[in-house]
């Protein structure tokens, strides 16, 4: 089954807990929580702002993988790896795919033919037009943060890309 994830704001600002929470209730199932500038004793000071039940559903953010090369020398032993960009970024001006849809196709069933045990979710240019086209060519799931973040309603994107994935 399609998985559909939301990687976190890297900056604070205020309110975030309140969105973040209006997601959850929305159908978000897995955060990956990506504060690059937050020290250690203040990211877990940010879990805490979590009620306990929704601190079981963020994970820290694990980085991704750019190739199917760096894929292969960085992704294998984890749970679930990403690829990135899949679509040209919404979060990174500039950030361009370099895949075509073939051979995405073709890399992920590759991928998946010698890593049955792991996931391969889709990271890059994600949003309510192209979810669904990140299932169909092969991926486990799909990680949003641009089109979320970027947008003036956050929980309006999410619930829009939520609601697209599911069909």
């Amino acid at each position: 089954m399609f998985q559909l994830a939301l990687i976190s704001s890297p900056e604070n600002f205020a309110g975030e807990h309140e969105i973040l929470e209006q997601m959850f209730e929305r159908g978000l199932q897995t955060l990956y929580a990506r504060k690059p500038k937050m020290p250690e004793p203040l990211f877990e000071r940010w879990l805490l702002g979590f009620d306990m039940k929704l601190r079981e559903k963020i994970f820290p953010w694990p980085g991704s993988a750019h190739s199917f090369e760096e894929l292969e020398r960085n992704g294998e032993s984890a749970e679930i790896c990403f690829l990135s960009p899949v679509f040209d970024s919404i979060s990174k001006f500039g950030y361009k795919t370099k895949f075509s849809k073939e051979e995405l196709k073709e890399g992920i069933a590759n991928w998946k033919n010698s890593h049955p045990a792991q996931k391969l979710f889709a990271l890059g240019g994600i949003e309510a037009d192209n979810i669904v086209e990140t299932a169909k060519l092969g991926f486990d799931g799909a990680a949003v943060l641009g089109a979320v973040w970027h947008n003036p309603d956050p929980v309006g994107a999410w619930e829009e890309i939520f609601n697209h994935h599911r069909g």
